[in-house]
């Protein structure tokens, strides 16, 4: 099985397509700059695009920066305008909503379906400072989209940990556990899996989305749930020095980032899915699916 060694601050993060910040000493200043758009979704220049095109709605988190450098989380404006641009050309715009005040960092996801392969850019109504991403063909990313068969995997579970340990990072393990990915998908009820490592990423984008799938899946005997650690061995290859190893899943789908949720029908296609930053409300939407 193909294992990829992923830097901790990539999952961490939830997505490597981050705005770097200056290191500074304890005398240093940030330069103030004008508030911009960041990026928390792989913008194809620092990592691969997952944004396909003639896919449907393709989904793309930004935050504020604001102008010390760091993403705004006090009063962040309750919507932004964003232009999208395609060859210096203004293809369409959008008023998008703030997600996840009160929850972890604000964010902004504009959605829309790419019909072109290539660069594209974000231009939002308070600044000058365009955001380029990339947009890519299906065949060149592995990550499933909605319409796919989401494929069987054995997962770990409390009776059978498959070298995952822990199997879950939560404080108190969540339910989740008690089938896997196979015996869940075959069923014949909805399944939601969610992929991530509530022990290590409770701020920024990637926020509490255990926390929020566990209150969404709440009395709902009519579906599965799967939950799927991010790391092999965390605590044991950390205490050797080295990096950690990412879960057998995550390197058998080549998922680089984290949290993933995604919703699948009885037969397994899956009908939701959201990436890099989902708040409560967005989980609740995607269990509405089911």
């Amino acid at each position: 099985m193909y294992k990829r060694r992923i830097d901790r601050r990539t999952f961490l993060a939830g997505s490597a397509a981050l705005v770097t910040l200056a290191a500074c000493g304890s005398e240093a200043q940030p330069t103030l700059q004008p508030a911009r758009l960041g990026v928390r979704f792989p913008d194809g220049f620092q990592q691969a695009s997952v944004a396909v095109a003639n896919n449907g709605p393709q989904r793309f988190p930004f935050v504020v920066i604001a102008d010390d450098g760091l993403p705004m989380i006090t009063d962040p404006p309750a919507s932004v305008d964003i232009e999208i641009l395609r060859n210096g050309e203004v293809i369409g715009s959008q008023t998008v909503d703030v997600r996840g005040v009160g929850q972890f960092t604000p964010y902004y996801p504009l959605e829309f379906t790419p019909t072109e392969t290539g660069s594209f850019v974000a231009r939002a109504d308070f600044s000058d400072r365009d955001v380029e991403f990339i947009v890519v063909d299906r065949s060149k990313t592995t990550l499933f989209q909605v319409g796919d068969q989401l494929p069987a995997f054995d997962t770990p579970t409390f009776d059978n940990p498959r070298g995952v340990d822990p199997i879950c990072t939560r404080t108190e393990p969540c339910p989740f556990h008690e089938l896997t990915l196979t015996e869940a998908l075959a069923n014949d009820l909805p399944t939601a899996l969610i992929i991530s490592t509530p022990g290590f990423c409770q701020t920024d984008v990637c926020g509490p989305s255990l926390e929020f799938v566990i209150d969404a899946a709440q009395g709902r005997s009519d579906i599965n749930v799967v939950h799927a650690e991010v790391w092999e061995s965390f605590a044991a290859q950390a205490n050797d020095g080295d990096f950690p190893t990412v879960a057998p899943l995550l390197a058998e789908w080549q998922l680089e980032f984290e949290p993933s949720l995604f919703v699948m029908d009885g037969s397994g296609m899956i009908v939701g899915a959201r990436h890099f930053a989902f708040d409560r409300d967005e989980t609740i939407e995607m269990f509405d699916l089911l």
